[in-house]
């Protein structure tokens, strides 16, 4: 679908200490877990040439039915934070000389292939931007693709700071891409958010909780 070479880096790793154990592997009442979900919906997309899980250590995979489907790096320091996991996971796509790259988050669960496609059509149509992001209305965030002019950047972020720093930094230019439908936004850091997107979801898919 997409000329670009982009490779995607799905952050898997860690854990909220509110939800007391690893969120990808959190499941719903039809089995499928919660990080199996957007990733589900990254290789449907057809968008991404490469795509690398980013896990912590630990992590049993339990949420990735077929790992041979994906490059799995771990990360031993995911733990201090978002920065870290980000780093691992972009010398792991850079190795392989991507166009671009594509920061997805494992806790959200109503990502589509269109979403992704969206992106990957938005950056291509103009390689001159550093950047296309979703459009929350009141910020930036990913999924999100970035061009090479980023990558530095990208391994320069510290502790806790994610891919949404730089995407409402105002020195980047970019595109955004309204998102209209609520529940792209909805991510797991608490166990009410995970009951809010469990019964979201039960609504959607028609099952129960």
């Amino acid at each position: 679908m997409n000329a670009l070479n982009i490779a995607a880096i799905y952050l898997a790793a860690g854990q909220s200490v509110r939800m007391g154990r690893p969120k990808p592997s959190l499941a719903f009442a039809d089995g499928e877990r919660l990080g199996e979900k957007g990733w589900r919906a990254l290789r449907a997309s057809g968008a991404v040439s490469h795509a690398f899980a980013v896990v912590s250590p630990e992590d049993p995979l339990i949420w990735l039915r077929d790992a041979s489907e994906a490059a799995v790096v771990r990360s031993p320091e995911s733990r201090l934070g978002m920065s870290y996991s980000i780093r691992a996971g972009l010398r792991a796509a850079r190795a392989h000389s991507p166009d671009a790259v594509l920061i997805a988050l494992a806790d959200q669960p109503f990502l589509t292939p269109l979403l992704f496609k969206r992106l990957a059509c938005a950056f291509s149509d103009s390689l001159s931007l550093d950047f296309a992001a979703c459009d929350y209305g009141s910020f930036s965030a990913p999924p999100a693709i970035f061009s090479p002019r980023l990558y530095d950047a990208l391994e320069a972020l510290e502790g806790d700071a994610g891919a949404r720093k730089l995407l409402n930094d105002r020195a980047y230019n970019g595109i955004r891409i309204p998102i209209e439908d609520e529940r792209i936004a909805m991510d797991v850091d608490t166990p009410e958010d995970w009951q809010t997107v469990k019964r979201m979801s039960s609504e959607t898919f028609g099952y129960k909780i």
